[in-house]
């Protein structure tokens, strides 16, 4: 499994995880960015800078894999929230909307984190979906919403 469960060797909680992730970003942020010889400044970040060692490249993998570890479960929850709101009788027009999308985008993306999860269960056996898991999502998804998948755009007089 890639995220922090591959270099730590065992899961951590994901606050824990975004903690760690926004230190060392933070910190090799400081570390890069060359103190100005000119005017004083009042941030309180400035005494880091040239002050702060980079980051060795132990830790610049687990930058690495800190930042997929979250991306991953953050793109696991955008899914649960949609089956959340599916469940809750969100229409797909709806959640598109959040996602700042059309209904038919919002929902082919959602069929293919369907599949991912299928192929995810088939690699291991206890993640992702069972043959009954995906028939429920599947069914929870609904009919593909009609329409052309882009935004219609008004055409404004000339």
């Amino acid at each position: 499994m890639t995220g922090w469960h591959a270099l730590l060797g065992a899961d951590i909680p994901i606050v824990t995880a975004v903690t760690r992730l926004d230190f060392l970003s933070r910190r090799d942020s400081a570390a890069a960015v060359q103190r100005p010889d000119v005017r004083p400044s009042y941030s309180w970040t400035d005494h880091l800078r040239g002050q702060v060692e980079p980051l060795d490249l132990e830790e610049s993998l687990e930058l690495l894999d800190l930042g997929v570890g979250v991306a991953r479960r953050a793109y696991d929850a955008q899914h649960r929230g949609i089956h959340a709101a599916r469940r809750a009788g969100a229409s797909w027009e709806r959640i598109g909307a959040v996602l700042g999308t059309t209904a038919l985008t919002a929902w082919n993306g959602h069929q293919r984190w369907i599949e991912e999860q299928v192929e995810l269960f088939e690699l291991t056996g206890r993640d992702g979906l069972d043959d009954v898991g995906a028939v429920e999502a599947l069914h929870l998804a609904g009919e593909r919403p009609v329409g052309l998948g882009h935004v219609a755009r008004t055409r404004t007089p000339d």
